[in-house]
C-alpha cells in the first residue's frame, strides 16, 4: 500500500492540472409525435410509451452532430416497427421478426433552422424492406435498432448535407 501511495499521488496531481475537457457545442433535436392512438404500429400502453421514448432519445441523440445554433424540428407522423405482434396466450404479445412485409417504417416532417432562418425541410417515407439482410452494427444493437438505423440513414442522407451547408 505504502508503494501505490505515491502514485496515486502523481496520478491525482496530473489529473487535476489537466485543463476540463471542451465540451462541443452542438445544435438542438427537438421531437413531436403524433397521437399514439393516430400511430400505425407503436405497441399498446406502457411498451407504446417506451417505443415512443426510446425513438425520442434516438432522434435527440442527433443533436451531438449539428453545429451549435442549429435546431431540427422532427414530428413523427407515423410508426411502423420492424415485425409483427403476436398474441402469447396469457394476454401478453410478442414482436416477431419474420423478414418479409413486416419492415420498419417512420414517416417525418422535418425542418432544419439557424436562427430565424430555414436550412432545410421536407416530409420522407422511410422504410428498410431488406432490414434483417444486413447486419446490425454494435452501437445499433439496442432498443429498437432496426428503426435507429432508418434514423441515422436517413439523417446521413437528408439532414447532415444542409447542417453542414455554411
Amino acid at each position: 500500500m505504502r508503494r501505490l501511495l505515491p502514485i496515486l499521488t502523481v496520478a491525482l496531481t496530473v489529473a487535476t492540472a489537466l485543463p476540463p475537457a471542451v465540451a462541443q457545442a452542438a445544435g438542438e433535436v427537438r421531437v413531436h409525435f403524433a397521437p399514439v392512438a393516430q400511430l400505425s404500429d407503436i405497441g399498446r400502453g406502457i411498451d407504446a410509451q417506451r417505443k415512443v421514448q426510446a425513438l425520442t432519445e434516438r432522434l435527440q441523440a442527433l443533436a451531438a452532430r449539428l453545429p451549435d445554433g442549429q435546431v431540427l424540428d422532427v414530428q413523427v407522423l407515423d410508426v411502423k416497427l420492424a415485425g409483427e405482434l403476436r398474441p402469447l396466450g396469457n394476454g401478453e404479445e410478442v414482436r416477431v421478426l419474420q423478414g418479409r412485409a413486416d419492415w420498419p417504417a417512420l414517416e417525418l416532417a422535418w425542418r432544419l433552422d439557424r436562427g430565424s432562418q430555414t436550412l432545410a425541410s421536407g416530409h420522407d417515407r422511410l422504410s428498410d424492406m431488406n432490414y434483417l439482410n444486413e447486419p446490425l452494427r454494435r452501437a445499433q444493437d439496442s432498443s429498437l435498432p432496426y428503426e435507429g438505423r432508418l434514423i441515422e440513414r436517413w439523417f446521413d442522407s437528408r439532414v447532415a448535407a444542409a447542417a453542414t451547408t455554411p
